[in-house]
């Protein structure tokens, strides 16, 4: 007997449970399917059946009788399933109750302008057959339910793909602040205390301080690309025009600075502003930096060239190194991908990617003459925006 209580106790606690945990707004939405369900049935059993001499000697009759059943059957079976979906869905409550009241109103404003249709009909002296009425009415009735439900389910899924969005890029931004407050500033540390210790190791351990001061060069840039990349994704910095001359004054003199041996030759000034935010100069830096780094002369030369057009401007950087395959090129735009001799992480051509798409660019590769790659960056015109 204790047993079969606390059986039933358990079954009430799960229906409660589930009653309101999982919406009495998906209830709502199966209980009008139910309701319409309950409807038809009367009308194609008890109505159909005192019409039924009428209705047979309708042309057509019977051909319409089974659209009637598949239309009315269809239009409940949609909502009582919808209900169960939306019960085992993962939308909030709030959300769900938006479904249910988006049902009710289609079947509310259906069945509103068929009253009035038939109201002027009626007044004008034309009233119609109660199977005619009936039969619209719940056709109706179906038909606006489901056209509010589709409106409420897309809203609910818009809405909570509009919240996952505002989740996720708070959390970019968060992991954004970690990597230059936390990462950056312990990765700073270590550098600065590695150089105080240059004049202070012996032969033994200049090796073991190169590696440290390698290795530590090699995380600040990879934190970098992934801050650059957090930043871009999650449209921290806005679009707007930005000096392409003064950009890529700054790359140029951040690669010269990082590799002294590199010879970098300056571009002459153009005064064109191109459609792109605050990490352009991550950009191009990237691509000088790369075109520096797989380099297998003794004295890299780079040459940068500006064409502006109409509606774009070409950024073209040459370098003398020993190329990229052409079918690699592409790969290299890919997260992770990188060349055997490359230290990093892959992030360096994946971030020009990204970049590029943010900005709405493009980028294309070349053979350089008689040695090299020829990297092309378009962008678009701001005077043409």
């Amino acid at each position: 007997m204790k047993r079969v209580t606390l059986r039933r106790r358990e079954v009430t606690w799960a229906v409660r449970h589930w009653i309101g945990e999982h919406h009495l707004g998906a209830l709502l939405v199966s209980g009008v399917g139910l309701v319409l369900a309950g409807l038809s049935l009367w009308y194609l059993i008890v109505v159909r059946a005192l019409h039924f001499h009428d209705l047979a000697a309708a042309s057509g009759g019977s051909v319409l009788l089974i659209l009637e059943i598949c239309l009315l059957g269809a239009f409940s079976f949609v909502l009582v399933y919808a209900g169960y979906w939306l019960a085992s869905s993962p939308f909030e409550t709030a959300r769900v109750w938006w479904a249910g009241l988006w049902t009710l109103i289609g079947l509310a404003g259906i069945a509103v302008m068929v009253t009035l249709a038939f109201s002027t009909q009626i007044l004008g002296g034309q009233a119609p057959a109660t199977p005619s009425l009936i039969q619209t009415m719940l056709l109706a009735a179906g038909g606006g339910s489901i056209a509010g439900l589709l409106i409420g389910v897309s809203t609910i899924r818009e809405t909570a793909e509009a919240e996952r969005a505002r989740r996720q890029q708070e959390t970019l931004l968060f992991v954004n602040r970690l990597l230059r407050h936390n990462v950056l500033n312990g990765m700073q540390a270590i550098e600065g205390n590695a150089s105080l210790l240059e004049d202070h190791v012996d032969a033994e351990a200049e090796p073991m301080l190169e590696t440290i001061e390698d290795s530590s060069d090699r995380i600040v840039d990879l934190v970098q690309n992934v801050r650059f990349l957090v930043a871009s994704i999650s449209g921290e910095t806005p679009i707007r025009p930005i000096d392409l001359d003064d950009v890529l004054e700054d790359a140029a003199a951040s690669v010269t600075a990082a590799y002294p041996e590199a010879t970098i030759e300056p571009v002459p000034a153009t005064g064109a502003a191109v459609m792109a935010d605050d990490l352009l100069v991550a950009l191009f830096e990237n691509l000088l930096r790369n075109a520096v780094e797989h380099n297998d002369a003794a004295e890299p030369v780079v040459s940068t060239a500006v064409d502006v057009g109409v509606e774009t401007v070409s950024v073209r950087i040459a370098d003398d190194g020993p190329g990229i395959p052409p079918r690699k090129r592409r790969r290299y735009l890919e997260p992770g991908v990188q060349s055997d001799t490359s230290g990093g992480q892959g992030l360096g051509l994946y971030l020009v990617s990204t970049l590029l798409e943010r900005y709405e660019g493009s980028i294309h590769f070349a053979d350089n003459d008689p040695r090299g790659t020829v990297v092309t960056v378009e962008l678009p015109h701001a005077a043409y925006r």
